[in-house]
């Protein structure tokens, strides 16, 4: 019998162990796997070719290699990523898709061409005026042009299938990720912010058809349960990732809840809602239109304040927790603007810069709790 502990388990498993977890999916399906590069890609492009998308979002704190490529004032994410590929550890992949989202991603693009010359890098190219008609056309032709770059490193093992088909079990994984977030709230003891956080990350290294039924028995299950109390205090996440386990961890240790976020590593790949009108590809295009909230794509009125301070009442959450990249300069750009709306909605903010791995919180431990103390006692 299924438990509910079985499939927090299974999932944590999986987004605590990449390598494993990315074996495993590629055992069970089949299927060749396509790398997805930070921050957002048509991963239903991927899917409808036959792959399995697989996320790239690094994972190493040691650099060796990749500083013959990149600066070492780069963010973690970009100079992991170069690193695992110079040492081989991509080389299952058939191709990468990476983007043009922040001048990092620019230079990590054509740098991983030579780098990592056994896997083909796929270039990306979202608009960077989001909010002029032109865009959607623009989005449109990229997407012939990555269906056609594809097609070319498709192998034997691939499963294509048309888009509509490869959408719909993308739009079926949205729903149920956003059912998931707004359920969490209720059970924030048996979902502790680095379970929260494991159970999203699985999705990257999983089938989304897969991960999705097993994401609707853990929801079947956990709602199943009776609603917890929770003593607490309640955090939002912003920021591009918060992917370290020790601050965590930490968060548990002192009573803190994630009750949810706008991360790019997280609910921001889901949380967009799809329009209702238009064809498969027109919707795909304005998913990425839609987007709001991401600091490395091009938002003349910022919006992520305003938009943090809403989710906070709705979730009622005690404060903001800002999880500022290190060397990510659109991020460090943000904060001000982030902090000038929260300030003026009466929303605590707490802003900690971090590489994606930590290995001491002592220092960040005095910090949070004398925030809790001073802001939330």
């Amino acid at each position: 019998m299924t438990t509910l502990q079985t499939m927090i388990d299974q999932l944590c498993a999986a987004g605590a162990n990449p390598q494993a977890a990315i074996q495993n999916s590629l055992q069970e399906t089949g299927k060749p796997a396509v790398g997805c590069f930070p921050l957002f890609v048509p991963e239903e492009l991927v899917y409808a070719a036959g792959f399995l998308p697989v996320g790239l979002w690094g994972g190493i704190s040691t650099f060796q290699k990749s500083n013959q490529y990149i600066q070492s004032f780069a963010c973690s994410i970009m100079r992991a990523n170069l690193e695992l590929g110079m040492s081989g550890t991509y080389d299952f992949l058939k191709a990468a898709l990476i983007p043009s989202q922040c001048d990092t991603l620019k230079c990590v693009c054509e740098n991983f061409k030579v780098a990592v010359p056994k896997v083909p890098v796929i270039g990306v190219t979202i608009p960077q005026n989001r909010t002029i008609q032109a865009a959607h056309g623009q989005l449109l032709d990229e997407f012939d042009y990555l269906s056609q770059a594809l097609a070319k490193v498709q192998t034997p093992d691939c499963q294509p299938m048309p888009l509509e088909e490869a959408f719909a079990i993308y739009e079926d994984y949205r729903a149920v990720m956003m059912d998931f977030v707004d359920t969490v709230p209720d059970y924030l003891n048996t979902i502790p912010p680095k379970v929260r956080h494991l159970i999203l990350k699985a999705a990257w290294f999983m089938d989304k058809k897969v991960y999705t039924e097993k994401m609707r028995t853990l929801l079947s299950l956990l709602k199943a349960q009776p609603k917890e109390a929770f003593s607490g205090k309640k955090f939002l996440v912003t920021g591009i990732m918060l992917d370290a386990l020790p601050v965590l961890d930490l968060l548990e240790e002192l009573h803190v809840a994630v009750v949810d976020d706008l991360l790019c590593h997280e609910s921001m790949q889901f949380r967009t809602p799809t329009r209702e009108t238009g064809t498969v590809e027109s919707k795909l295009a304005y998913r990425f239109l839609d987007l709001k909230g991401a600091s490395p794509l091009y938002e003349p009125k910022k919006p992520r304040g305003s938009q943090l301070a809403q989710l906070a009442k709705a979730r009622g959450a005690d404060a903001v927790y800002f999880c500022l990249m290190k060397f990510c300069d659109p991020e460090a750009f943000d904060y001000p603007l982030v902090k000038k709306d929260l300030d003026a909605a009466g929303v605590p903010l707490l802003s900690v810069e971090h590489d994606q791995l930590v290995e001491s919180t002592q220092q960040l431990r005095t910090r949070i709790q004398g925030f809790l103390e001073i802001n939330l006692s």
